[in-house]
């Protein structure tokens, strides 16, 4: 969901503060951590975004935008900027032609995250989300999202992101191959789950699911 909100004197006193920054951990202890998202539908009816297959590809054409809407993010109260990564896999960019600027894409849209959260003394998310080719019954399948997983961790922990958001997963084994992944690169991790009748697509309840999760 997008977040909005009001440039408030408290906002503005919290962009300027210079003390150290709290990890997500600390920040959870202390109460509420809010993550302004819904870049895509965002860019998207600013007309930066082309509907249909919503790749991304605005990081890389029209960067400033981008980051505005992290900017404007964190002045309405984000405690975290979260790259625009989301649908910026391996399989979306083959889909439209542009597998060659993947890594590109990733690297310009963390680097855009990092440079507004220093505005705020706000967290940096890397972000992955559901690829669209997982199916449980097909290892090739399985082997390729892992691949897509890792790579985009890779790059988020090369930038210095504070955690990873994996999100709108829809099987729970596809959400623990974002986990792992997040994992394999030693950063905190932030899962969510895209539900059907309060079920994950390989049927596993939705609690369950999220216990399962929380166990590995």
């Amino acid at each position: 969901d997008t977040t909005y909100g009001c440039y408030t004197k408290e906002t503005n006193s919290r962009m300027e503060s210079t003390q150290q920054k709290l990890s997500l951990e600390e920040r959870l202890g202390q109460g509420v951590v809010i993550c302004g998202e819904g870049y895509l539908f965002e860019l998207e009816r600013r007309g930066w975004v082309s509907v249909g297959s919503f790749v991304p590809e605005v990081v890389i054409d029209h960067p400033s935008a981008v980051e505005e809407l992290h900017r404007e993010f964190l002045r309405s109260g984000s405690d975290v900027v979260e790259a625009f990564t989301y649908y910026g896999h391996r399989e979306k960019m083959r889909l439209i032609g542009k597998e060659h600027l993947l890594e590109d894409l990733n690297r310009k849209a963390l680097e855009i995250a990092k440079k507004v959260a220093q505005e705020g003394n706000a967290l940096v998310a890397g972000n992955i989300c559901n690829t669209n080719v997982y199916d449980p019954a097909d290892p090739k399948s399985i082997e390729d999202t892992r691949a897509m997983f890792e790579e985009q961790c890779r790059w988020a922990a090369e930038a210095g992101v504070d955690f990873i958001i994996a999100e709108t997963i829809d099987y729970l084994g596809e959400a623990k191959l974002a986990l792992e992944a997040i994992k394999k690169v030693g950063l905190p991790s932030v899962v969510t789950l895209g539900l059907s009748k309060m079920l994950v697509r390989d049927h596993s309840d939705w609690i369950d699911a999220f216990l399962q999760l929380k166990a590995d």
